[in-house]
């Protein structure tokens, strides 16, 4: 094994100089900073991360706590996030898979883990804004909870999707367009996102001036495992079309709903774009880029979330405050109706444009 010796040796200076070309000391002369790097790539030398976590006593490691986020590719992009923020700032993001439905020792094996190899900090991320009871570890080292919300005894900064905003600002833009009967083809109401889109829906209404018309709202609970009684978006369709008038726009809560509701529509020989309007939720790909017309609808943002949880756990904060961060509407094309003007019936400039605390 090549060491940190036989680099200074073929370098021609002290090993104490080569720690500090490693450790990217800016002091070094860059004259002696290249003889040092061209005498490791030609040795091919590594740094012993052990002996530098005992020099240190940090490891550099971050623990990534994944609640199915890993298994699922609408939320993957919290994971690509905070890699994005660990990479530039020189750590390790280790990445542990649990499953919640596997039980508590399940989930103690995977923090076990990662405290075993000293991890920094921990991110503890979810695969759906839901909530969850965070180990007690986390009460130990620098945590951050990210598309979850704790409801143990257990605080850590938290970070959120916005949702009572996103459908706050996709209902006004579908006002915005010309339309003033817009339905809601909602979340099962099980869900944290389902009762949040929803307000923000009949929010954007009132501010309007225009009565929220409860005929129009419709859960769909589609593939519910539980036998629950459910409306399926086929029925919830059928009752929508049968109001009179009937609505220019679907408001859909996530996009697998707005796929069915395609379908639904095509077979009732009506054409999204062409008949109805339709918006949605997630930029959930493919779904959203496949359908024709391309989907409109509000992209959650994992990323960011996966970002910021990042830079909240390196600077360090221990408040357990909550930020709530805002979608980005991706326009293509299902919002657009022939024979409708568009108008701005509200500024939108009360949009958010940034976190809310």
């Amino acid at each position: 094994m090549v060491s940190i010796k036989d680099v200074a040796r073929l370098a021609g200076t002290s090993f104490k100089t080569v720690s500090r070309v490693i450790n990217d000391d800016p002091a070094v002369r860059e004259e002696t900073r290249a003889r040092v790097l061209e005498a490791i790539e030609e040795l091919g030398y590594r740094p012993n991360s052990a002996a530098r976590t005992m020099r240190s006593q940090r490891s550099g490691v971050i623990g990534f706590i994944s609640d199915r986020v890993t298994t699922q590719p609408h939320s993957g992009d919290i994971l690509r996030g905070a890699q994005q923020v660990a990479d530039a700032h020189d750590k390790v993001l280790m990445v542990v898979n649990i499953d919640r439905d596997a039980g508590f020792r399940h989930r103690q094996r995977a923090l076990d883990i990662l405290l075993e190899r000293r991890a920094e900090g921990l991110i503890y991320a979810c695969d759906y804004h839901r909530e969850v009871e965070l180990p007690k570890e986390m009460g130990m080292v620098p945590s951050v909870l990210a598309n979850g919300f704790a409801s143990g005894a257990i605080r850590v900064p938290t970070f959120l999707p916005d949702e009572q905003q996103a459908a706050l600002e996709v209902t006004r833009f579908l006002l915005a367009q010309g339309h003033r009967r817009i339905a809601y083809l909602g979340l099962n109401p099980r869900l944290a996102a389902a009762s949040l889109r929803q307000a923000g829906y009949r929010q954007a209404l009132e501010e309007a001036g225009i009565k929220v018309d409860e005929a129009l709202i419709h859960p769909a609970l589609v593939g519910a495992p539980d036998g629950d009684e459910r409306s399926t978006v086929e029925e919830a369709i059928d009752r929508l079309l049968a109001n009179s008038p009937r609505p220019t726009a679907i408001l859909c809560g996530q996009d697998s709903t707005a796929m069915q509701l395609y379908l639904a529509l095509a077979g009732r020989g009506l054409g999204v774009g062409r008949d109805l309007a339709v918006a949605s939720f997630d930029d959930q790909r493919p779904i959203s880029t496949f359908l024709t017309p391309g989907l409109t609808t509000m992209r959650l943002p994992h990323l960011e979330m996966g970002r910021q949880a990042m830079h909240c756990l390196l600077a360090g904060s221990r408040e357990a405050t909550t930020v709530r961060l805002p979608f980005v509407r991706i326009e293509r094309e299902s919002h657009l109706v022939a024979g409708l003007s568009p108008r701005s019936p509200l500024s939108e400039s009360a949009v958010s444009d940034g976190p809310r605390q």
